[in-house]
């Protein structure tokens, strides 16, 4: 996979011709950033909050987490699927789940599941912060700020509350 090539300045993006250009808001956006694929190059920018950007490239969709968004962008068509509709929670990671056929974001509040076509399956928003998670062969351990931890279901989202 291609590392994200960061860039002094958004006139940087010129050099690169990207095919889809991404921003939070270029007012305050302080990183500048492309990834090279093989259908083109994905221009973005956003303001650094400290957590790296994220992605990942199934056939020719591609999920991306900057700042405080995300996108699933369809590159064979140049065109987005989908992109955040909130900006309460930051991506930490994204995460493939070959077992059950899906993508998941793990955000500091939420937690967003897509089919690996780019679709939304399900999503899960917290009262409390995500503090630690891992990956099981059940699912997907949670663990929150305040020490309570889950087991959510890949399928539909549900969780069990664990010990």
């Amino acid at each position: 996979m291609n590392k994200i090539i960061i860039l002094e300045q958004v006139t940087d993006y010129d050099v690169y011709n990207p095919i889809l250009t991404l921003s939070e808001d270029l007012d305050y956006d302080n990183r500048f950033c492309v990834i090279c694929t093989n259908v083109g190059n994905i221009a973005f920018s956003y303001y650094d909050l400290g957590i790296a950007p994220d992605y990942m490239l199934q056939g020719t969709i591609l999920f991306l987490s900057f700042g405080q968004g995300y996108y699933i962008l369809d590159l064979k068509e140049k065109c987005i699927l989908c992109k955040s509709d909130d900006s309460l929670s930051v991506i930490f990671e994204i995460i493939k789940f070959d077992i059950q056929s899906c993508i998941i974001f793990v955000g500091e509040l939420s937690l967003i599941c897509f089919s690996l076509e780019g679709k939304l399956k399900w999503k899960n928003n917290y009262r409390n912060t995500i503090f630690d998670w891992s990956v099981t062969d059940k699912g997907l351990s949670i663990v929150f700020e305040n020490n309570d931890k889950w087991l959510i279901s890949l399928k539909d989202g549900n969780g069990i509350r664990i010990e």
